[in-house]
């Protein structure tokens, strides 16, 4: 790896999610539902040739999150109130998604793409091993999870395919006024509500800005604190990777897609459009 090389690094099961609900996720081909692949794929390839990427890798959610090591920590992580029940129609989509999702994981791995998965951790944690481990280069995070925010610097940003915007160091420090190394002590000072993390009563996103910008009053200060404990159980959550994996190593991957395959797998799923336009992945073959 060296300074001019460029790495995309995927939140898998986000894009899954975008694609799978988008109107490429009505796709079919001999009664087979393809959005998902589809989608996915097309992401990956426009926005791979758009950065003109030399590496692709694919991090993936496998662990649920009640086995985790997070819940394990705080039984309360990810646990969110049951407004009313899941219809049967519900379920049935609920099912085909993660159906669809593990048969994905399984096509890009034989497409010869970079993946990882981790036991007992998230894609998060495995996307902060890589920027981490390998700080060569620039990273390109494929997400739109505000937890990434503490991974940005100035060879790290976000894209966001939803908004289409780069999310980079300046685009951080103007729109929150602090250092993206201290978002994890944002996160849990304010707390998280995608991630039913507390943070500290009382506290929320004003008052959390002006105590990291220095700027707070005593009461604020003080309230910090005296919650010192509660702060330190937050930021175990809210920390990329985890502080359990402080000394592991994650190895170095690169993606080689086989043409071959490739070509097997359009003529699978019916995407004579991929096929049409085979220049446009060369980015990602062998």
């Amino acid at each position: 790896m060296d300074k001019s090389d460029i790495t995309m690094i995927v939140d898998g099961r986000y894009l899954a999610y975008r694609t799978q609900y988008s109107r490429q996720g009505l796709l079919q081909h001999d009664s087979i539902k393809t959005g998902m692949f589809y989608g996915f794929l097309n992401t990956l390839q426009s926005v791979a040739n758009k950065m003109l990427v030399t590496n692709t890798v694919i991090t993936w959610d496998t662990t649920p999150t009640e086995i985790g090591i997070r819940r394990g920590q705080f039984q309360g992580y990810k646990v969110r109130k049951v407004i009313k029940e899941m219809t049967p129609e519900e379920v049935k989509d609920k099912r085909e998604f993660e159906a669809a999702y593990a048969q994905l994981m399984v096509e890009m791995d034989y497409l010869g793409f970079a993946s990882y998965t981790l036991s007992g951790y998230e894609a998060d944690d495995i996307i902060a091993l890589f920027v981490r481990e390998y700080p060569v280069g620039q990273k390109i995070i494929v997400t739109k999870d505000e937890d990434m925010y503490q991974l940005i610097n100035e060879n790290t940003w976000i894209y966001d395919p939803d908004r289409k915007i780069r999310k980079n160091y300046a685009w951080f420090k103007k729109t929150y006024g602090i250092e993206p190394v201290v978002w994890a002590d944002y996160k849990a000072i304010a707390g998280c509500q995608s991630d039913t993390v507390p943070g500290i009563a009382g506290m929320g996103e004003k008052y959390t800005l002006q105590y990291l910008k220095g700027e707070a009053n005593e009461k604020i200060i003080d309230k910090v604190k005296a919650n010192i404990e509660q702060f330190n159980m937050c930021y175990e959550l809210v920390k990329l990777p985890h502080p359990s994996l402080k000394n592991y190593k994650l190895p170095y991957k690169m993606s080689k897609v086989n043409e071959k395959r490739f070509f097997t797998f359009c003529q699978r799923y019916g995407f004579r459009s991929f096929l049409d336009r085979l220049q446009d992945f060369y980015i990602f073959m062998e």
